[in-house]
């Protein structure tokens, strides 16, 4: 089962759908969205999430009629931001952020679960960016899903389809083995002839 690790990071505030979403990166390296426009900010088309229509609520007491309409809020976008659809990202060291819009606002009962490759991660968040370990090199599928206190889906976003490259280090070099030499053997030699004695 992969790892998550949840960054918990601010929420993004996003426009109505029927309005244009904003996002720029300020000075800090921190990303903003807005439904107006700021000095180089880029427009973002947000679209429309698939909605799922709940039952209809039993008759409850007036003490739970704010959590009634937590569970049958519809939710007109529902969007994921980062990846984008066909991105390629590069040295992300196996780790990267996956970050979220909503309208309305993600409701106080509503939680957030992500799929990667098709399998739903272990975690459920509030966190509109969440970051995900263990994303190696190659092509991945990401969505991500809302569901109410009971676990019920209500809005979908994705799949997007991503790809992740990894720059691997210089590959170490084949040692080259030199061949042996082969052992030459010597005839021995005589030692040198002792000086004889001259005659007196």
């Amino acid at each position: 089962m992969l790892k998550c690790l949840i960054a918990l990071t601010s929420l993004f505030s996003v426009a109505a759908a029927a309005q244009p979403v904003w996002t720029w990166v300020d000075d800090e390296g921190r990303r903003h969205y807005s439904d107006r426009p700021a000095e180089g900010a880029t427009r973002i088309e947000v679209s429309a999430p698939q909605t799922f229509e709940g039952a209809a609520p039993a008759p409850a007491s007036p003490s739970s009629g704010a959590q009634a309409a937590q569970q049958t809020v519809t939710y007109t976008t529902f969007e994921i931001l980062s990846p984008a659809p066909q991105e390629t990202l590069s040295n992300t060291g196996s780790t990267m952020t996956v970050e979220l819009a909503t309208v309305p606002a993600l409701q106080p009962a509503h939680r957030i679960e992500v799929e990667y490759d098709g399998e739903r991660l272990p975690l459920s968040t509030r966190s509109l960016a969440i970051t995900v370990t263990d994303v190696f090199r190659g092509e991945h599928t990401l969505g991500a899903v809302i569901v109410n206190a009971g676990g019920a889906e209500i809005a979908r976003a994705g799949p997007v389809t991503f790809f992740v490259q990894q720059t691997s280090g210089q590959a170490p070099q084949p040692q080259t083995v030199q061949p042996a030499r082969p052992q030459t053997t010597r005839p021995p030699t005589a030692p040198p002839p002792r000086p004889q004695p001259r005659p007196n």
